[in-house]
């Protein structure tokens, strides 16, 4: 929340000895099966057969073969293949792979969950699909269907086009004219490099515009509350125990809604991508102990979004990871400003650097304890030197 690459198609060569000539008296050249010969060697299992058969798959996508694409399909998923596979030449895919676990095969009919990564040229990071895929033989395998509710890559979608600026590869719907988005992301890389100055931040990052949640919904998966999104960061890395400290990035991405977030102010939209891409560089250095109020605090200082602690609102009840998420209404916009006046408490009384040794302090093993009220608070006295319950005063 990743595995390697089998990109091209394997070639087996096959070396035939043969026999030199003597003149009008040899005998007629017999066949036979030499050692690690085809008459010799085994006929693959299905299982192999159908891996072949995605290898062949995913080495058309990234090469943007669309016929050879399609002719590892069958009846209707192979004319949708012909489709996906034009759209995805537009894309420029790099490392495809597709990767079979979990494959059943009942005579001649199979199912199998393939997991789908690929990275798109001029962006670090590998993206991944999970989908259940049906597999027919009928002289060999081929895909009779691919199925997923949510999650689909781009060009399952619809007719993505890429842009390019300085530091973003922006996927959108081609036709879609999409203003001064990209200004909007280079303002908030700039934003990044200032507030952020020890992070690394990546030389490009990939900005996925859905048309409208609908479209939004159907490309990210395990994102609440889409509906109601402008913008999100969307990531996947590795974590490991004790601290749950990020141990690889694999992929991070924005994903703008643009129905949404084109009908915003000029100043709140400049807000919310710097918000996100908060998240975004931040990735690699989140914690899956890093309390909720912190996560979104940090991302509501850097963008500037200064928020009135509500009276209301304990930073204790928002110390779990996923607090603020489950959430809705009036109480997340109330979690929201207190997390937004809690980091710039931070900030102004201990200095930036504070806040951001806080929000890492979370990944040393050092600091013991689950993700809570109790961990948060043992943080906070360690870096702060105060309790939890006196970060709002």
């Amino acid at each position: 929340m990743t595995g390697p690459r089998s990109g091209a198609v394997p070639v087996l060569l096959v070396c035939l000895a043969g026999c030199g000539g003597g003149g009008d008296d040899d005998p007629e050249p017999r066949a036979t099966a030499t050692p690690g010969s085809r008459a010799e060697r085994p006929e693959p299992s299905p299982a192999e057969q159908i891996r072949t058969v995605l290898d062949t798959r995913g080495a058309a996508l990234e090469d943007g073969k669309a016929k050879a694409y399609a002719a590892t399909g069958a009846g209707a998923q192979r004319r949708a293949d012909r489709v996906h596979g034009r759209r995805a030449r537009r894309l420029r895919l790099r490392k495809v792979s597709l990767m079979a676990q979990n494959i059943e095969v009942r005579g001649r009919r199979a199912t199998a969950r393939v997991t789908t990564l690929y990275s798109l040229a001029g962006v670090r990071g590998q993206f991944r699909v999970n989908r259940r895929v049906r597999f027919r033989r009928r002289g060999s395998w081929r895909v009779t269907s691919v199925q997923a509710r949510r999650g689909a890559p781009p060009w399952e979608v619809g007719g993505f086009v890429t842009r390019r600026s300085r530091h973003f590869v922006v996927v959108a719907p081609a036709g879609l004219a999409i203003g001064d988005l990209t200004v909007a992301l280079e303002s908030g890389y700039a934003t990044m490099r200032d507030m952020l100055p020890r992070r690394r931040l990546q030389r490009r990052y990939l900005v996925l515009v859905a048309a409208d949640p609908s479209q939004a919904k159907t490309l990210t998966t395990g994102i609440r509350g889409i509906e109601s999104l402008a913008a999100i960061a969307d990531s996947t890395v590795i974590q490991t125990e004790p601290a749950w400290a990020v141990e690889r990035v694999v992929g991070v991405r924005l994903v703008v809604v643009w129905s949404l977030y084109s009908s915003l102010p000029a100043e709140q939209r400049g807000i919310t991508i710097t918000h996100e891409l908060t998240h975004a560089v931040l990735a690699g250095s989140t914690s899956g102990r890093t309390p909720s109020w912190l996560r979104e605090g940090i991302a509501l200082y850097v963008s500037g979004d200064r928020r009135p602690a509500p009276a209301s609102v304990d930073l204790a009840t928002l110390s779990r990871p996923a607090a603020i998420a489950r959430l809705a209404g009036v109480s997340q916009a109330d979690a929201y400003s207190a997390s937004s006046a809690a980091a710039y408490a931070i900030a102004e009384r201990f200095g930036r650097p504070k806040l951001l040794r806080l929000y890492e302090v979370f990944n040393k093993p050092s600091l013991r304890g689950r993700p809570g009220p109790r961990l948060t608070n043992r943080a906070v006295r360690r870096v702060l030197g105060i309790r939890l319950g006196d970060v709002l005063g």
